[in-house]
């Protein structure tokens, strides 16, 4: 897990803001889950499975956020992964995590009914649960705060390209999966969070237009003269800075935002463009690598020829491969990571 992702982690753990997240995303910040109905919850998930010859096969699995609402008459599972970077298969990766904590709830069930000696009829021994159990709904939001827009698939169906003649007649036996993705750049009317979530999430619109973020933290400047350590945190992760906190806590333990944002902007600014330097640079050794192969050289006689190291090139045509039309800067950001 990155330092990011950790920081991301910590300030939306808080009960209070845990809560208004899911309310303002889901429920237009209507009050349906509270801060003193939250309970927090392991974040692994874990199913071992044995094959017809005995192997083990273990499938584990770490959520990010993972707490318990219960107000007395219902009990549900509140779910949060934080995504820095656009993940294509993320309906799949989704629909696991769920899985996981459905298939944790049946075992529990197994366990609590074959302790007691409750199950009776031969269908309650073969599932380990009586015919009225219930399991309780998992919720999950996938929290996206990286700097492009969202442009992968957000339901299993349209993974399959469901709507291709060869697979409508298949479409009403395969069932959808569909994330609830969460980008606040997206949310138009941020007043309905009550936390300082809305402030923060506020900020995002400025991202990349420093006079605007600083015409904004003016604007809000009795919260961002004294804000908190976390949300300062959460506040450098989403305007791109790796800056730290120096000297600008103030005995009362709160942070001047006002003073520290010209610093974390510049500082965000001057990482993307080191990073877009570094891009560029990988790009053109890509294109070199592309035209060379274009000319039928070898991968030795390109790694000889350009100096590189010959499991480097091996990667690059690897890449190459798997899909002819990407361009070399596509490739050159796989290739940074």
């Amino acid at each position: 897990m990155g330092k990011g992702n950790v920081y991301m982690k910590h300030w939306l753990s808080d009960k209070e803001r845990f809560s208004d997240f899911v309310n303002g995303s889901l429920f237009q910040g209507r009050k349906v889950f509270t801060a003193e109905s939250l309970q927090k919850e392991d974040t692994e998930h874990g199913l071992v499975i044995r094959k017809p010859d005995g192997e083990e096969i273990t499938v584990q699995r770490y959520r990010d956020i993972c707490m318990t609402a219960k107000d007395g008459t219902r009990v549900v599972i509140l779910a949060c992964e934080n995504q820095e970077e656009i993940h294509y298969g993320m309906p799949v990766r989704g629909m696991l995590y769920d899985a996981l904590s459905y298939v944790d709830q049946v075992n529990e069930i197994r366990k609590g009914r074959r302790n007691q000696k409750e199950l009776k009829r031969s269908a309650e021994f073969l599932s380990g649960m009586k015919q009225t159990a219930l399991l309780y709904p998992v919720v999950t939001l996938i929290f996206y705060y990286g700097e492009k827009d969202w442009d992968g698939k957000q339901d299993l169906h349209s993974l399959f390209g469901i709507e291709r003649e060869e697979y409508k007649m298949l479409k009403k036996y395969v069932p959808n999966y569909s994330i609830n993705l969460i980008d606040p750049r997206k949310i138009g009317d941020l007043t309905c969070f009550q936390t300082n979530l809305q402030m923060v999430f506020g900020m995002l619109k400025y991202r990349k237009n420093k006079d605007g973020l600083l015409k904004y933290v003016q604007e809000n400047k009795v919260y961002f003269s004294r804000i908190d350590e976390e949300s300062y945190n959460a506040l450098r992760v989403l305007l791109g800075s790796e800056q730290s906190l120096k000297a600008m806590e103030e005995r009362t333990g709160g942070i001047d935002m006002c003073k520290a944002l010209d610093d974390l902007y510049q500082d965000g600014i001057a990482e993307g463009m080191e990073k877009g330097i570094e891009k560029g640079m990988e790009a053109k050794i890509v294109a070199m690598i592309r035209k060379k192969l274009g000319k039928g050289m070898s991968i030795s006689e390109i790694a000889d020829d350009l100096e590189l190291e010959l499991s480097y090139v091996q990667k690059v045509i690897d890449l190459l491969s798997e899909n002819m039309e990407q361009t070399d800067l596509e490739v050159a950001e796989r290739m940074i990571g």
